[in-house]
């Protein structure tokens, strides 16, 4: 039991990196992205980066992340192999819970995937709801499309309505981002309008708005798409492959994107040529606030 081994919590430290990227480099079979983000985190004052120490060494780490208005993000759980089996991954889970209430925050979520009995446990056994699955989606950027238009602040009254669509409802009014699901707020959504980071496929007639997505071009061979919304299938699937049209247009190699499940989103990108992968996230979510 944990109360019976010495662990000490403690914030990550930058001599920990050696013997961290070391318990994790087997995390998939093949690598883990802990060592693409280490130093990101350790930087980070958005982040509270925590180990678990056991005899002098770090043999589990955790992240928890400040997204605003009031959502914590926990990740990026790994425990050192030789230390499994041994409660560490509950006290570090418990600990994170604990703090997240001292911070202040409304809401709680971590995503797993829907294969990690373990993880799923946890939240359960400490009051996470189980909110989606979401399927991961790829497909090769092609320019048998039209690209989409980049929307603009006049384009506000317009968006604005299909803002509480039946594919937000569909998704639980959440987005994703850098492996990170969010509130798809008002608020959010405008600031991604005013980033140039929403496209969308006009009428025939040039006014208003058949579909839409949200997309970041971040430094990154790959692009994803954030949220993929319409006002009907046909024009669904016609912008996922506009937003194909899109990638190619931007010099990225793959377009990535999670659909929830069930979702008519699913279809529209098969119909656009994505691929579903075998790969689901499950999201978890635990309210602080009473």
């Amino acid at each position: 039991m944990p109360d019976e081994i010495d662990l000490r919590i403690r914030p990550v430290r930058p001599g920990d990196k050696p013997r961290v990227l070391d318990f994790t480099a087997g995390t998939w079979g093949d690598g883990d992205y802990i060592q693409d983000v280490f130093d990101e985190w350790l930087a980070d004052p958005a982040g509270q980066f925590t180990a678990v120490e056991l005899e002098g060494q770090a043999v589990a780490i955790a992240r928890l992340t400040d997204l605003g208005d009031g959502e914590l993000w926990l990740e990026g759980m790994r425990v050192d192999p030789k230390h499994r089996k041994k409660g560490i991954s509950k006290t570090l889970h418990a600990y994170h819970v604990s703090l997240a209430r001292k911070l202040g925050g409304d809401v709680l979520r971590y995503a797993t995937g829907d294969d990690n009995a373990v993880s799923r446990i946890l939240g359960e056994r400490t009051g996470f709801r189980h909110v989606g699955n979401y399927w991961w989606h790829e497909a090769i950027p092609s320019d048998e499309y039209e690209p989409p238009v980049r929307l603009a602040r006049e384009d506000w009254p317009v968006l604005r309505t299909r803002f509480r669509s039946p594919l937000v409802r569909v998704a639980r009014r959440l987005y994703q981002r850098d492996w990170r699901w969010r509130g798809l707020s008002e608020v959010r959504l405008k600031a991604h309008l005013a980033s140039g980071e929403v496209l969308g496929l006009r009428r025939a007639d040039g006014t208003g708005l058949r579909a839409w997505s949200i997309c970041a071009l971040d430094e990154d061979t790959q692009m994803g798409l954030q949220h993929l919304d319409a006002i009907d299938s046909a024009s669904l699937a016609e912008m996922a492959g506009s937003m194909r049209r899109y990638a190619r247009d931007a010099g990225r190699s793959l377009v990535t994107t999670f659909a929830p499940e069930p979702s008519p989103l699913i279809g529209a990108l098969r119909e656009a040529g994505y691929r579903t992968e075998e790969m689901a996230m499950i999201v978890l979510e635990l309210k602080l606030r009473k």
